[in-house]
């Protein structure tokens, strides 16, 4: 009986064996911790970023930013693309370009981002028209395989909107935008008066860099225009210690992969009139190509006599 038994023991362990061996793949996936990192590990590539180009164009007003983007788009257009550029018009810059000088593209599409106010107090609805943004961009992000660019104008009065739903809606020391503007609750003469509060303002501005960065990462190139604000600026005549930066929330530029800044530089005949404007765009940094870092071009040159020559910025091919 002895060898019996022993006999026994061994076609159990074989059978055990042959079971292990039968089911492999499942035993193996189920005991990975790290499966579905894997899986994810494995499709990195294939579906990792298909652009670089997060730009901001920063300069004082007409001086080419928007002109940029839309010839950069419209030499696209002219090889035969048949995407879209999407223009989040805050300023109206956006609008007024097309209507100039693309006004038969249809490939450019304008979004009026504002939502206007009900009553006669204040023009703008400031929580309806950040919802708006957001439904606008979560939108596009949806559409990312038609979309070839969005192109945000203003982004220093998106900055004005997220200031004011701080006070109007999640702090409530508002209830509309004037009261916001007076930067206290007019009601209740409360100010904004704990700096950590500001932080829900920095939250709202980046909803938009966060849905601009995964746009990014889906192929869509963003480009962000801003105005200058002058900053260490004492008044009363302290010019000497004025600087200028973009108007947007601080952190705004360690989000950007580009930032150019558009100069118009105007020559000056005896009597004091504007005879020449030399329009330039100067790589203020250039994240994904460092020949471009510092480089500045001509855009644009406009002279008496004598009609414009647009230029545009060629080096758009090469970031």
């Amino acid at each position: 009986m002895a060898g019996f038994g022993a006999t026994k023991e061994k076609e159990l362990a074989a059978e055990a064996e042959a079971e292990k061996a039968s089911t492999p793949a499942t035993k193996r996936v189920d005991s990975d911790p790290y499966s579905n990192l894997r899986a994810e590990f494995e499709q990195l590539n294939k579906h990792g970023p298909k652009t670089h180009i997060f730009m901001a164009l920063v300069g004082h007003e007409n001086t080419g930013k928007t002109g940029i983007v839309f010839d950069a788009f419209q030499k696209y257009c002219n090889t035969g693309g048949d995407k879209i550029l999407a223009v989040i018009d805050f300023d109206g810059g956006g609008a007024a370009s097309k209507s100039a000088f693309y006004a038969e593209n249809e490939q450019i599409r304008c979004w009026e981002p504002w939502v206007m106010g009900k009553g006669d107090r204040t023009a703008y609805d400031y929580p309806s028209t950040h919802d708006r943004v957001m439904s606008i961009m979560q939108f596009l992000l949806s559409e990312n395989e038609t979309i070839w660019g969005v192109h945000i104008t203003g982004i220093d009065l998106w900055d004005s909107v997220c200031t004011n739903n701080m006070r109007i809606v999640d702090l409530g020391l508002a209830k509309d935008g004037i009261e916001a503007a007076d930067n206290r609750g007019a009601g209740s003469g409360q100010r904004v008066q704990m700096q950590f509060d500001w932080a829900i303002r920095t939250t709202r501005f980046h909803q938009l860099t966060a849905m601009s960065r995964a746009l990014v990462k889906k192929g869509v190139r963003v480009f962000w225009e801003t105005h200058l604000k002058v900053t260490n600026y004492a008044m009363g005549g302290n010019e000497a210690n004025a600087t200028w930066k973009p108007a947007w929330e601080k952190a705004s530029n360690n989000y950007m992969f580009q930032i150019v800044l558009c100069e118009r530089n105007d020559t000056l005949g005896e009597n004091g009139e504007v005879i020449r404007s030399d329009f330039t765009a100067t790589f203020e940094k250039s994240k994904t190509n460092a020949a471009l870092q510092g480089q500045r071009s001509t855009i644009l040159i406009t002279e008496q006599g004598r009609n414009p020559n647009w230029i545009g910025l060629p080096e758009m091919d090469k970031l």
